[in-house]
């Protein structure tokens, strides 16, 4: 169930191949709590730490501290292969966040630095050496990880062992959902997506045939269980299903599967990459269903411009405001970093900008010390980000509301339709 508080943050996102540049927006008044019954939610054997849990062991103490003129904070992201454009998103905003953040001297003439780490590999060994790494090599007083789930289930496992505190930019809800007291998910979880995108779907449109595309891989598998499970809290049927092989899509056959059983919505859980082939590929083929994104899905490497707190030109539809930092260092941030890369700032790279942000923070509270960093990041409440407001809860997710939000794609501004229709 969500948090009550009322501030609201972008997430869900929502598009449409008759035209990217004017989107249905949801108003922010109705929250997803209202579509789900008591009833509706199933009761558990048994929990683990409903309360949460806290980190009562050692390492808080000065000779933990790490030593050295210069702290680094881990960065784990996708460097090379498809997802490129979404790690060199999140290393752009991470540096901006890091000069934005040490502007004012670090206490005892310290500097803070970047640690990059390369998460793209053929394997999980890949990405274990590269935590290993950070960890034991740079002596990291922290790890912020990439929206790759699997990655961050590698990470929290080694920052549990070692005593590392981990911010991810996961939706993957089970992240958090073993209580394990060292990492922190900054982003709304699938499972807050797709009840968001369902009752759009099912409650507000009273749609019947909807067409769901993901990834076989651990990302894809989630969110396919999370949209089965919201359809059925809601008494819809489930949506049809095609899984591509992330390697080798078959845009071919999926075009011709949607030709010959349109559906009336399409949602995608796919790499960011694959979601912009096949947005581009649907409006080829003059196919003009709504399609709802994934916040995966609409990062920097889709080409999909998605901007959660700003207007982006006069003739942009008006997109959710997050209440999150004030207008000008939002729009500060929104205009260098369009500068830098030439495109507006995914939700993902607001996120990695905040986790920046926030890292330096605890550092200046704490010290050098990893165990105390954490115990700053559990403190955190109703932090104003440029992502939105954060607060973590004693799980570790951040449970500020979540809105359907619009989606702006400048390539695609030609196109005309009603994707409310």
């Amino acid at each position: 169930m969500m948090s009550n508080r009322t501030h609201s943050r972008a997430a869900t996102l929502l598009a449409s191949t008759a035209t990217l540049a004017v989107l249905l927006l949801q108003p922010t008044a109705t929250p997803w709590a209202l579509a789900q019954s008591k009833t509706d939610a199933a009761v558990p054997y048994d929990s683990i730490a409903t309360d949460g849990e806290s980190y009562a062991g050692p390492a808080r103490e000065s000779a933990w501290d790490e030593a050295g003129p210069i702290l680094y904070i881990g960065l784990l992201a996708p460097l090379s292969g498809p997802e490129k454009a979404d790690g060199d998103a999140l290393v752009v905003a991470a540096r901006m966040a890091l000069h934005d953040a040490t502007q004012r001297p670090m206490p005892n003439g310290r500097r803070m630095e970047l640690a990059i780490g390369d998460e793209s590999g053929p394997s999980w060994g890949h990405v274990s050496d590269v935590i290993l790494h950070l960890v034991f090599k740079q002596q990291v007083v922290a790890l912020i990880t990439s929206t790759n789930g699997t990655d961050t289930h590698i990470s929290e496992q080694v920052g549990n062992r070692i005593g590392v505190p981990i911010l991810t930019l996961s939706t993957d809800a089970s992240t958090t959902q073993i209580d394990i007291p060292w990492i922190f998910r900054l982003g709304p979880s699938d499972d807050l997506q797709t009840q968001i995108m369902a009752h759009n779907l099912y409650r507000e449109r009273g749609l019947k045939s909807v067409l769901l595309i993901s990834d076989a891989d651990h990302d894809g598998r989630v969110g396919v269980t999370a949209m089965q499970h919201a359809a059925r809290a809601l008494g819809a049927p489930a949506p049809n299903e095609i899984v591509l092989n992330p390697l080798r899509p078959d845009f071919v056959s999926v075009l011709a599967r949607i030709h010959a059983n349109p559906p009336q919505a399409i949602v995608l859980w796919t790499r960011a990459d694959i979601a912009a082939t096949l947005v581009s590929s649907l409006h080829d083929d003059g196919i003009h269903t709504p399609v709802y994104l994934s916040q995966q899905a609409a990062q920097a490497g889709s080409g999909l411009a998605f901007l959660p707190f700003a207007r982006q030109s006069a003739d942009d539809p008006e997109s959710v405001a997050a209440d999150g930092n004030d207008a000008a260092v939002r729009a500060s941030f929104v205009s260098r970093y369009r500068q830098q890369t030439g495109s507006s700032p995914s939700a993902a790279a607001a996120e990695a900008y905040d986790a920046v942000c926030l890292t330096v923070r605890a550092v200046r509270a704490a010290g050098p010390n990893r165990a105390r960093v954490r115990d700053q990041f559990a403190k955190v409440r109703d932090f104003h980000g440029i992502s939105g407001v954060i607060t973590f809860d004693r799980q570790g997710n951040n449970p500020t509301q979540v809105h359907l939000v619009a989606l702006s794609q400048q390539k695609f501004s030609a196109m005309t339709g009603d994707p409310s229709k």
